[in-house]
């Protein structure tokens, strides 16, 4: 028997509020209350095991390759008002995982800038 919470279909909301914040990194969700906001990033979460899920039926045959998605980049923060960290907030921003150091060349000793993957398919985040 097929649940509801195991149909693409039934996470509409949270795909557009997700492709939004790919393409827009911290972006900002505000919820009605500090409960809409759990929930909501609950249902992000869930639908991102679940097309990961998918992902992986596909891969089932190749060995050590494990679902991905495009939205494994995302980091979604509970926030207050004022931005800082907060489970009792009703805002959640989205963010991208980022490298926090410095890479370098060695052969040139000039630093190599960190860019984020262009969206070019629901489960591929190469160009």
């Amino acid at each position: 028997m097929s649940l509801k919470k195991n149909s693409p279909a039934a996470y509409a909301d949270v795909k557009f509020v997700m492709e939004l914040a790919v393409e827009k990194p911290g972006l900002k969700y505000v919820s009605a209350s500090a409960g809409k906001a759990i929930n909501f990033k609950q249902r992000c979460n869930r639908y991102r095991n679940l097309l990961r899920e998918i992902a992986s039926e596909s891969m089932i045959h190749v060995p050590g390759q494990r679902g991905a998605t495009l939205f494994d980049i995302l980091v979604i923060r509970q926030v207050n008002a004022e931005g800082e960290s907060d489970r009792k907030g009703a805002v959640l921003i989205f963010d991208h995982e980022r490298a926090d150091g410095q890479i370098f060349d060695p052969e040139t000793g000039e630093e190599i800038l960190i860019e984020m993957p262009t969206k070019t398919g629901l489960f591929d985040v190469s160009e």
